[in-house]
């Protein structure tokens, strides 16, 4: 029995990703019937779908109402994949507080509102005289910024509307992160494949739009098992999930679980498109049982 498919992307990037693509004929190869679909355009793309898979719902951050709002329609529609319940866990950043508290190593973090006397309080109990800042909603490193004591009230004052909006995280930084930031990734609880991001000379942030370098990476198990074991204390075994972090001392630091829209990385490692289809369809068969 075939199964329709939709991938779900944004009017910004309406298109599939390299690495989705991928996935999409991996699909199709077993029969279904796959389409990609901007989220935020029209609802008929999505009616009938046996599954509807968020692959680059990019941008959502910007109108976050709209996106759960749609998001919950779905769910009550299809399946969704990740769950909704996912991604009511992954559409605000103080989940990392909920990692740490079951026991999972992260940098650490505080959550408050986008206001320089709430942080500069942060960098008065910490002794920082760094420290990142990140929208408590948000993504592709928009609003993400290094803050430094001496500078603290104007890169505050120029952190955009999704900061404001949203509240922001105050994280410890991280060293490790010049020699690049690993990104695992996982179907079904169990890893596939890993990249690492580094950051161009002078940068910290990893996403696409500062100009890392990516490269294939093989860690070694003990690495991989920590990321599965933040995976374990997750809400429910998330059907695809990338966990970010770096290492120190053998140690996995988890910077983010990504649940919600990660870039998956497939092209680095083709056969994982396969890994993902048929947990997919696992996934999918599951429920027409």
């Amino acid at each position: 029995m075939s199964h329709r498919i939709v991938l779900a992307t944004s009017l910004s990037d309406p298109d599939l990703t390299v690495s989705d693509r991928l996935y999409a004929e991996a699909l199709q190869r077993r029969g279904c019937i796959v389409a990609g679909a901007p989220w935020d355009g029209p609802a008929a793309a999505f009616a009938g779908a046996d599954a509807v898979v968020l692959r680059a719902t990019w941008g959502y951050y910007r109108t976050p109402e709209a996106f759960r709002a749609w998001t919950e329609a779905i769910a009550a529609a299809t399946r969704l994949f990740n769950s909704i319940d996912l991604v009511r866990w992954n559409l605000r950043k103080d989940y990392v507080n909920k990692l740490s508290a079951a026991g999972i190593r992260v940098p650490q973090s505080h959550v408050v509102p986008c206001d320089v006397s709430a942080i500069e309080r942060i960098f008065d109990a910490t002794g920082w005289s760094r420290a990142v800042v990140k929208p408590a909603t948000g993504a592709s490193g928009y609003s993400v910024e290094l803050l430094q004591r001496a500078t603290l009230a104007s890169q505050v004052a120029g952190l955009g509307e999704e900061a404001r909006t949203a509240g922001v995280v105050v994280q410890e930084f991280l060293p490790e992160i010049a020699e690049g930031e690993l990104s695992l990734v996982y179907f079904d609880g169990v890893f596939s494949h890993a990249i690492r991001k580094r950051p161009p000379p002078g940068e910290f942030r990893s996403n696409s739009r500062y100009g890392p370098t990516r490269t294939a990476e093989v860690p070694p198990p003990a690495v991989t098992d920590q990321g599965a074991a933040c995976l374990a204390v997750l809400p429910e075994l998330p059907l695809y999930a990338r966990v970010d972090g770096v290492v120190r001392d053998g140690v996995f630091i988890v910077i983010e679980v990504e649940v919600l829209e990660p870039a998956l990385f497939m092209e680095f490692d083709p056969p994982s498109a396969e890994r993902f289809a048929v947990a997919t369809l696992r996934r999918v068969d599951d429920t027409k049982r």
